[in-house]
């Protein structure tokens, strides 16, 4: 089997032609995502089109890959360029995600007319091009609202307006966020639901979602940016039941018919209410946390169907046709600024890794790096991961670990 691989996907990648006999595969990429295709040399091909380079040229391009190296299927295990994954499958014949379900998953003002339209969720929202919309929009709906941008990534450019005095520098912060590759999109403005925040892991296949895991999520509150996750999270079966029975209505509406998918949503007081999903897996190490806490790699699963396995077939799939199971649990804590500057370095690292329960401590910025406070999820200087036989366990050693990090940050 041969898989041609369109854009990053880092460890993803070589992991897929380990996964099993006689995978090869070829890749068409942006020059800005290179390095996020490890193993180069393992492919038998790598193209590489400039990032402006239209919608054309990745056809003509991914013709000429098939013509001289016959493709079996497509993945995209990263976000950037699923578009394009999408519209090369379609113009091979390939299975791959519909470009209508990639377009409604990646622009938020697509995917909350999509659930509107499917009667699931009915919260006002409207794409905002400029102040004098959203001051409009906000006579009509009233406080609170979120911003954000319709295209965003990594918690960047969100912000709340709680009166009127807000919105312009919510619209500022919403238009102008600026990530690593992040392209600019309109910001869209919707109503503010409060309540706790989870995301819902789950693995697609053959338009049935496995759900795999319940992720009870901590956030700075004016930010938004995620500081920690956990698994299990700590809610009732009612609960639990809600969240999954809202995810699994949304993603059959956006037309999600496989694949890996990781979903944010809040716990308001009218139920729950989708933020986002992603037709990629989850990042700030959620992946082995859900391993850790459920004894199953989704990761591992979603590449396995991707070459062709039929994965209701494997028992730990089949498992969680209703439900998803846990043998312990699972946590990752962040470490953030608290003040700007350059950052000198942190100390404490390896008393951390001491602690009892503890499997990672990292430094995820190199000391050097100029800090701002906590702006997107690239803000965050360390992280630590552990694990026990709960929750509230895995918890209670993250918090330890964190409380021995000291950062040093000078002017």
């Amino acid at each position: 089997m041969r898989v041609l691989f369109v854009g990053g996907g880092s460890a993803q990648q070589p992991r897929l032609r380990r996964i099993a006999q006689n995978v090869s595969s070829v890749v068409l990429c942006r020059a800005s995502v290179l390095e996020w295709v490890h193993q180069l040399p393992e492919n038998e091909a790598v193209v590489i089109l400039n990032d402006d380079a239209d919608l054309d040229k990745w056809l003509a391009a991914g013709r000429y890959l098939h013509r001289q190296w016959p493709l079996d299927a497509v993945a995209a295990l990263a976000e950037i360029d699923q578009d394009k994954a999408a519209a090369i499958a379609e113009d091979l014949g390939l299975r791959f995600h519909a470009r209508a379900t990639v377009q409604a998953v990646h622009d938020k003002t697509f995917m909350r007319e999509r659930l509107r339209a499917s009667g699931l969720e009915d919260v006002p929202f409207r794409q905002v091009a400029s102040l004098e919309q959203l001051k409009d929009f906000y006579g009509e709906v009233g406080p609170p609202l979120l911003l954000k941008p319709s295209r965003g990534r990594a918690s960047t450019g969100i912000a709340t307006a709680r009166d009127e005095t807000q919105l312009a520098a919510a619209f500022d912060l919403a238009s102008g966020a600026t990530a690593p590759r992040l392209e600019p999109s309109p910001p869209i403005a919707e109503r503010y639901v409060e309540g706790p925040e989870f995301s819902v892991e789950a693995v697609t296949h053959d338009g049935h979602h496995y759900i795999f895991a319940i992720v009870e999520k901590f956030k700075e509150e004016i930010s938004k940016v995620e500081t920690g996750h956990l698994v299990p999270a700590r809610i009732s079966p009612e609960t639990a039941q809600a969240l999954v029975a809202h995810v699994r209505r949304c993603l059959s509406a956006l037309g999600v018919q496989h694949g890996i998918t990781h979903s944010e949503l809040i716990l308001g007081v009218d139920g729950p209410f989708l933020v986002e999903t992603h037709l990629r897996q989850a990042g700030d190490s959620i992946v082995p946390l859900t391993e850790s806490a459920t004894g199953v790699d989704i990761c591992d699963l979603h590449l396995r169907q991707i070459v062709g396995e039929d994965l209701a077939a494997l028992p730990d799939v089949a498992a969680r046709a209703q439900a998803p199971q846990y043998i312990a649990g699972s946590a990752i804590g962040f470490l953030v600024p608290d003040a700007a500057g350059r950052l000198d370095g942190i100390d404490g690292l390896d008393e951390a890794r001491q602690v009892d329960g503890v499997v990672e401590v990292k430094q995820l910025v190199p000391d050097g790096t100029a800090v701002d406070g906590l702006t997107s999820s690239y803000s965050r200087l360390a992280s630590v991961r552990a694990d026990a036989a709960d929750g509230d366990g895995a918890l209670k050693r993250v918090e330890e670990a964190l409380a021995l990090l000291r950062v040093r940050i000078v002017p």
